[in-house]
């Protein structure tokens, strides 16, 4: 473990972290690298995601994120894994998974700052100032499964919230690499 978080602190400015799920996940990582954001994937054992093993097609989409395989094949365990790498955690919860329940948990247990959204909206402006405050530079945005979202219909929403989040990641890395002094 100590390697692996040795290798997200190498990322200049800010990283974002994800636990390689469907839904929340997923969507927070693709989001992240079309923002240019440096961007870590943690899997469980088997990169297992909820629906079986991470397919070629899932993985291609994920070109330029370093992918992460974890000894243990438990999602609890990888849970836990990415909110011990994190220095703050942004949890989009608007189906109430029990797999957000697990991060609230252990961001608790690990007295990492959670941000929690399930319902209306976020400015970046807003998430940027929170990681300033946190002295963030790893930054792990969970949330529910996919299939949990679309059974709930909450599927527009979290990706708003996603928009909002990685939008405000990108400030505060452009402020941590200095690319706003730059031009």
């Amino acid at each position: 473990m100590r390697d692996l978080a040795a290798r997200v602190r190498l990322t200049p400015g800010l990283a974002v972290l994800t636990g390689g799920q469907t839904g929340v996940d997923t969507a927070a990582a693709l989001a992240a690298l079309r923002a240019g954001l440096p961007v870590h994937v943690a899997f469980p054992a088997g990169l297992r995601q909820e629906d079986g093993p991470l397919t070629e097609a899932r993985r291609r989409a994920l070109r330029g994120a370093v992918l992460h395989e974890l000894p243990s094949a438990t999602f609890a365990e990888r849970t836990w894994a990415c909110v011990s790498l994190a220095d703050a955690v942004a949890l989009i919860d608007p189906a109430g998974g029990e797999g957000c329940e697990e991060t609230a948990r252990a961001a608790a247990v690990l007295a990492r700052p959670l941000l929690r959204l399930g319902a209306g909206s976020v400015r970046p402006g807003a998430v940027a100032e929170w990681l300033e405050r946190q002295d963030a530079r790893v930054l792990q945005v969970a949330g529910c499964r996919g299939s949990l979202l679309a059974g709930s219909g909450t599927e527009p929403l979290a990706r708003s919230l996603v928009a909002a989040i990685v939008a405000g990641a990108r400030l505060r890395h452009r402020v941590l690499t200095g690319a706003d002094a730059a031009g």
